[in-house]
């Protein structure tokens, strides 16, 4: 992988191989002379940092710095089973794992080189199958699951202090002022934009502690032409975990301060300031129980229906730590967190009860030949249980506070990101909250199909259908819902709710839409051949971009999305091939001896799969909108298509299609500085696509003792033609990296070779 760092000239304060002109945010945005920063100007701390925990440049180019990155992953994992059978009518299984998945990586940043990740997982089941008579059976379940996450950076639970880098007060405006556990110490994250970050691997550090219990009963009766299924779902969901996301604290520096995000760095001036909040521990609960009836009718010889109805009850989560808190609407007043006595617990959420999800199919037979299937089915989610764990982001068990900077006389530094002069007594906390109308709307799907499938000849098989799916109130949280619209002045003064900075508001809004063309055809096995192939056509749309799990929604206006948002989704993927085959060489029944040994038990085999590129967006760099930076910030475009004929890693898209947006003056020009939002879709470039191809090859040998043993070696390449999988170019106007291809979807795509050696017997 490649990056870009920072020079050693730069690191000195000497920007004079740039072109672009450095600026003193301190002397009214003057030129400095010659585009060098004096070296009095030039913040120790920035630059002891840098010089200490960013590597310098070691290839030639733009993206100045390549190195390898990857994760090793070690897997432990124990099993037993036991099945007895008491009787004809009574039957009981058990069964255990145990696993253990360590998750060493390693960053592009030498100084932040690995982390570690622990997952140990324990699960254990229980199964009474009773058979009452012929046409009645009753299934019991019980289930037992627990998994830990443990990821911890380097420098956790040692000596290392933030205060060690020379950084002073970062921790006054916690919400508690209480310092850090030695288990929640860390390196802050600092970022240049468009150059190599200098943060852990491990960003925040989380510990999760969950266990499921389940208990499942399945009653089947059999009465004439009908299947009837009754049954229960009842499941408790623990988890005690720790919920972060700026544990260490962070500072991001962009070109809005002095032209270039590096000449702000060396400088010491953040665009943004994010104080260290922590990791708080949250223990939360909640029950689902679900409820079914199922009954598969055959009508006719030829028709056969599926019908369904499920119904939901998702139960609210509680907490039984005293740590979440929550922005409460409906209550008169100012705007302010509850509960107001911190330590005790009030149910932030009202339920809803309308989780129905009627399923229906049909399969009617056309002779012998053709089959004509379809459905159509309403599947209900109980939406993102992390959410109770983020609300204990709330003052006084965590959160953080906000500080930025203006263009002009920025105060806030790195060696004092959070200065008296403009903390307040009462800072601005970074809070999150449940929905103002407090309702916790679930997501569902709605899953469509129709397929006809036809047989071609006694071995080859044809198979066309329509597939569909329609996702409402999909999760979207964490959306800054205090963003001020674009415009002049103090971003504080601007917000709706200007007593607090960042609300993250926990909203499921989000929709999607997905149809799709899809085939497939299958040769069965004659004369040692065997072959799948399938093609999609699809196109997925969707106003959402990112969901709890990533933060934030993409979205330009957080709290009025509407159509600007719909665009094809960044899971989009147009077209789709797979085919596979395996040849089983044939070995004529005649040879025998060494002959047979060696010219028989041959297989080869392949996987080949082409996909197109998906949909990414565009945004730009910095804060020109003057709305605060949590969410996006797209440019104008200029009415011209981006798509290159020949694309290539060097230049995938045209990058003159867009330009920073700002306030359009009565002449038509685009005049910089702060505006308005940009007039660019949501995702329109789209990025590479996908073409590997997957050979494997087995040769068996029978053993001269018995034709009943072999052994069988195997040799399988993956990628075996070792052909670059690139991923999305970069899409941040402003940076280096814009329209350039400079990674590759995984590190570990390139060819990858394995042995193997089995005996049958």
């Amino acid at each position: 992988s490649t990056a870009i760092v920072v020079p050693e000239a730069q690191r000195a304060g000497d920007f004079s191989a740039l072109s672009t002109a450095i600026t003193d945010p301190l002397n009214g945005g003057a030129a400095f002379a010659n585009n060098v920063i004096p070296q009095s100007r030039i913040n120790p701390v920035s630059q002891n940092i840098i010089n200490n925990w960013m590597p310098l440049p070691n290839t030639s180019g733009v993206q100045n710095y390549a190195g390898v990155t990857g994760d090793e992953v070690i897997i432990d994992q124990f099993l037993t089973r036991i099945d007895h059978s008491f009787s004809d009518s009574d039957q009981l299984s058990f069964h255990y794992i145990h696993s253990s998945r360590d998750f060493p990586a390693v960053s592009l940043n030498p100084y932040f080189s690995s982390d570690q990740r622990t997952f140990p997982n324990q699960s254990m089941g229980v199964q009474h199958v009773h058979t009452f008579s012929p046409t009645l059976l009753n299934e019991f379940r019980f289930g037992f699951h627990k998994g830990n996450i443990r990821r911890l950076n380097p420098r956790s639970n040692t000596d290392f202090r933030i205060e060690d880098l020379g950084i002073q007060n970062f921790l006054q405006g916690g919400p508690n002022g209480r310092p850090l556990r030695p288990d929640e110490q860390g390196f802050p994250t600092l970022n240049i934009t468009g150059y190599l970050s200098m943060q852990e691997l491990a960003a925040s550090s989380n510990l999760d502690n969950s266990r499921t219990y389940q208990w499942v009963d399945n009653l089947s009766l059999f009465k004439g032409k009908h299947s009837l299924k009754f049954g229960a779902d009842v499941r408790l969901h623990l988890d005690e975990a720790t919920t972060n996301n700026w544990p260490f604290g962070s500072m991001t520096f962009t070109q809005d301060i002095a032209s270039d995000a590096a000449a702000a760095y060396m400088l010491g001036f953040p665009r943004e300031v994010l104080t260290p909040e922590g990791v708080p521990l949250s223990d939360v609960s909640q029950w689902r129980t679900g409820v079914y009836f199922q009954d598969d009718w055959k009508a006719t010889q030829k028709l056969t229906f599926n019908l369904g109805l499920r119904y939901d009850l998702f139960g609210l989560p509680n907490e039984k730590n005293g740590v979440t808190r929550t922005l409460r609407f409906d209550v008169p007043g100012p705007l302010r967190l509850f509960p107001e006595t911190p330590g005790t617990f009030e149910q932030p959420y009202v339920n809803e009860y309308n989780y129905l999800g009627p399923r229906f199919g049909f399969a009617y037979r056309f002779g012998e030949k053709t089959v004509l299937r379809g459905g159509y089915g309403i599947f209900r989610t109980a939406g993102q249980f992390d959410n109770m764990n983020i609300l204990q982001l709330n003052p006084p068990a965590g959160g953080s506070v906000t500080v930025l900077n203006t263009n002009l006389n920025p105060v806030a530094t790195i060696d004092n990101p959070a200065p008296a002069e403009i903390f307040p007594e009462h800072p601005y906390f970074n809070v999150v909250s449940v929905p103002q109308d407090r309702k916790r709307r679930n997501a569902y799907i709605q899953n469509m199909s129709l397929q006809v499938q036809r047989q071609l000849t006694r071995n080859d098989v044809l198979e066309v259908g329509w597939v569909a799916n329609k996702g409402t109130n999909i999760d979207t949280s964490l959306r800054n819902f205090n963003q001020p619209e674009p415009g002049p002045g103090v971003v504080q003064d601007r917000r709706p709710y200007p007593e607090f900075a960042t609300i993250r508001m926990m909203i499921s809004d989000g929709n999607s839409i997905y149809h799709s063309l899809q085939s497939r055809y299958e040769r069965r096995l004659t004369n040692g051949l065997s072959l799948t192939a399938a093609y999609t056509y699809g196109h997925m749309i969707d106003d959402i971009y990112e969901t709890i799990n990533r933060g934030g929604c993409g979205c330009q206006s957080a709290r009025n999305r509407g159509a600007a948002e719909r665009a094809s989704s960044v899971e989009d993927i147009r077209h789709r091939a797979v085919v596979g085959y395996v040849w089983e060489i044939p070995t004529p029944s005649g040879w025998k001896g060494p002959v047979k040994t060696v010219v028989g038990g041959w297989q080869f085999g392949g996987l080949l799969t082409l996909s197109s590129g998906q949909p990414f967006p565009v945004n730009q760099s910095g804060d020109s909108q003057n709305k605060g930076g949590q969410e996006a910030s797209r440019p104008h475009t200029l009415g011209v298509d981006a798509k290159l004929d020949n694309p290539d890693p060097a230049a995938w898209f045209d990058t003159t299609a867009f330009v920073r947006s700002t306030y359009e003056g009565g002449t038509g020009l685009y005049i910089p500085g702060s505006g308005g939002y940009g007039t660019s879709g949501r995702n329109p470039v789209v990025g590479p696509g996908v073409h590997t191809w997957d050979l494997n090859m087995a040769k068996n040998f029978t053993m001269p003792y018995s034709d009943k043993h072999s052994i069988q070696f195997r040799a399988e390449l993956f990628n075996a033609f070792n052909t670059p999988q690139f991923a999305n170019p970069g899409g941040t106007l402003g940076t280096g990296s814009f329209g350039r291809v400079t990674s590759t979807r995984d590190p570990n795509a390139n060819r990858q070779i394995q042995f193997g050696l089995k005996y049958l017997f």
